[in-house]
């Protein structure tokens, strides 16, 4: 009888110890500062923490989100439009581990609401029975989620900071 409870006791402190020892890890590379965001995002961005904090280990960066309110919130003599327009929105700061280097963007932390991305991309099209390609240009548009449109802020502030600036 004592030998299961030593090891059931071992079991749980060892269970504890992983636990912590993994949030400790996501720590280093992701920070949620504000529980208080706009609708369910915090719930969706605690959900991909282990995703992102994944990316930043791999790219040597550390990343921090804020509610956008913080930067607004304490000048009061900010009008009031501007205050309205950070109320659903969150502030990402990416940074350097490295080098310091730091950059941020203001990012919709609308979960229910799609946004468009556009991309330019060219076409090369072979014409038969000739050597010749002919080069098109054109646009290809797609809508991203709330995570997806966070995922590649986060992406874009990291080739800023660090320099990649090839995909």
């Amino acid at each position: 009888m004592k030998i299961q409870k030593i090891i059931s006791a071992i079991k749980t402190n060892r269970a504890k110890n992983l636990a912590q020892r993994k949030e400790a890890k996501l720590n280093n590379y992701i920070r949620l500062h504000d529980k208080n965001t706009y609708g369910d995002s915090y719930e969706q961005m605690k959900q991909a923490r282990e995703v992102i904090a994944n990316y930043a280990q791999r790219e040597g960066v550390s990343v921090d989100i804020y509610n956008a309110n913080r930067l607004v919130s304490d000048d009061e003599t900010t009008p009031s439009f501007i205050k309205d327009y950070a109320s659903d929105k969150l502030n990402v700061v990416v940074q350097n581990i490295l080098t310091g280097e730091s950059e941020n963007k203001i990012v919709s932390a609308n979960t229910n609401q799609t946004l468009p991305k556009y991309a330019r991309t060219t076409v090369i099209i072979p014409i038969k029975g000739e050597d010749i390609e002919i080069a098109r240009h054109g646009i290809r548009i797609t809508e991203d989620s709330f995570l997806r449109n966070l995922y590649r802020s986060i992406e874009e502030l990291t080739r800023n900071v660090t320099g990649k600036n090839s995909k």
